[in-house]
């Protein structure tokens, strides 16, 4: 049995439906009402606010009540939200550090628990987490603590079986990416992507699907940039429309 987090929509309803098809039992959560979309795709929905410990312990214990075991954890609830560090406000910041830094520490802590015979947690950061980004400082610091957690949470959950690793989406074609100015996202993922498009959530969940999958059985504490190669240097088109920025 599989819980994802963060399952209603985008990334999270694409790793899902993955999850699924596969033959997994999978319960989403998500602070929206999906129920009914949940239902449609044959999974479980239970609404929770993941920034709160006690419903992330909540919905671990129902997951376990329903299905009796628990393999995966995918913890993929976030918040995107730009400001400058001169304009952070500390309700903000909190509100980055419950739901990304306390909210992943609690799932993997209360999914740990319940995974008797092993099992698989990924954990869901950001190209953000691994290189600086004007105006979105306090997600990243965020995001780069996710990795951190993840590499702990292997060492201290290996000897019990239970994988632990993380992946970092660049530009993925969701809601929550695209919210803000669409043409301005598809334009750096054009630009600066070395493969020059955005990415899917079928790419960023197939790779998810690998990690809980027995092919990573040897594979734990890692974290796996999926952008596109963004972050593998400058693409070709982002040094041209550099030199012809300065001629």
């Amino acid at each position: 049995m599989a819980i994802v987090t963060g399952g209603g929509s985008g990334i999270g309803s694409a790793i899902a439906q993955r999850l699924q098809r596969a033959g997994a039992r999978v319960v989403i959560a998500d602070i929206h009402d999906h129920e009914a979309q949940a239902a449609s795709w044959g999974c479980e929905f239970r609404r929770t606010d993941c920034a709160q410990p006690d419903e992330v312990t909540a919905l671990c214990e129902a997951a376990v009540e329903r299905f009796g075991k628990l393999d995966i954890l995918v913890n993929n609830a976030g918040i995107a939200q730009g400001a400058l560090l001169a304009n952070s406000e500390p309700a903000r910041s909190e509100r980055f550090w419950r739901l990304h830094i306390l909210g992943v520490q609690t799932g993997i802590r209360e999914a740990a628990k319940r995974m008797t015979r092993g099992g698989a947690i990924v954990n869901i950061s950001s190209i953000t987490a691994v290189r600086g980004f004007v105006q979105w400082g306090e997600y990243a610091a965020t995001k780069a603590g996710i990795i951190s957690l993840t590499q702990t949470a292997a060492v201290e959950y290996g000897p019990a079986g239970i994988r632990v690793n993380c992946v970092a989406p660049g530009i993925i074609d969701t809601p929550l990416a695209m919210n803000e100015a669409p043409d301005m996202v598809a334009r750096n993922a054009n630009v600066f992507t070395l493969l020059g498009r955005i990415g899917r959530p079928e790419e960023l969940a197939a790779v998810v699907h690998f990690m809980v999958s027995d092919d990573a059985s040897y594979v734990t504490g890692q974290t796996l940039l999926v952008d596109g190669g963004w972050s593998a240097g400058p693409s070709i088109k982002g040094i041209e429309l550099a030199l012809s920025t300065t001629d």
